[in-house]
């Protein structure tokens, strides 16, 4: 099985819009998060940040009576095509769900569990499969002499860092993150913090955060949405400290209404 690539590829929104029935959740974004880059994408509740995240690897299109429309990239691949492989897309961009959501299975089962849908069957492989990424997630020490336990025994800090293993162990490039901290407690907050600057030019990472802080801490650049629209992007530390657009700061200075 290939490793993950050494130059994650750019994810470009060109011009997407998104419709549940009438009602649009996105209008018109074009955005590009770079190669091996973490980008934070904040706004108020409802403005389209996890319906961001869903186009990407086409999550979305399991509401029923949504529309898409505009172009979108993963390196030089249009992902919204009719003949794109689903199977194949959501193994190159992986997701990391807010509230933990390890399977009814043991911990090795559930970090095995898709590169056996992928159809490995070689044990020694699956074996250095999971243990890679369980160390890539900053689990391998808390967990190497219990991975016949049940994952749902695991704290919450740890079933969030599990199903990150999981979902590194098909190797994507692409890596979506919808407020996964959000649950969790200081302390595994700052752990799942620094995983993600460990993964930053291994892969492509788009985390959703309503945490300020923490998008000020883990990204490279960042995004605000409001209501659908794309408001302002660019490199952290500007964003943060000189917005180009006044609902940025507004925003930033708990003024913006949702």
């Amino acid at each position: 099985m290939s490793r993950t690539p050494t130059s994650p590829p750019p994810v470009a929104l060109d011009h997407v819009s998104v419709w549940y029935g009438a009602e649009r959740a996105l209008a018109d974004v074009s955005l590009t998060v770079g190669g091996g880059q973490v980008m934070a994408v904040i706004g108020p509740s409802g403005c389209g940040k996890s319906t961001l995240l869903r186009v990407i690897n086409r999550l979305v299109e399991r509401t029923p009576g949504v529309r898409v429309a505009g172009r979108l990239l993963v390196g030089s691949d249009e992902v919204l095509g009719r003949t794109v492989s689903l199977e194949k897309l959501r193994r190159r961009v992986g997701m990391v769900f807010q509230q933990p959501n390890p399977f009814p299975f043991s911990i090795y089962d559930n970090v095995a569990y898709g590169l056996k849908i992928h159809g490995e069957r070689d044990a020694a492989r699956l074996r250095a499969r999971v243990q890679t990424a369980l160390r890539e997630a900053g689990l391998w020490d808390e967990v190497r002499g219990k991975l016949g336990r049940p994952a749902r025994a695991l704290s919450g800090g740890q079933q969030q860092r599990l199903c990150i293993a999981r979902a590194l162990a098909v190797e994507p490039a692409v890596l979506l993150m919808d407020e996964p901290t959000a649950a969790l407690d200081p302390l595994s907050t700052a752990r799942i913090e620094e995983l993600v600057g460990r993964l930053r030019g291994r892969y492509t990472v788009v985390l959703v955060t309503h945490n300020l802080q923490q998008a000020a801490r883990v990204s490279d650049h960042t995004a605000l949405l409001y209501r659908g629209r794309l408001v302002e992007t660019g490199p952290t530390p500007e964003l943060f400290t000189a917005p180009r657009e006044e609902r940025t700061e507004q925003y930033l200075t708990g003024r913006l209404e949702g």
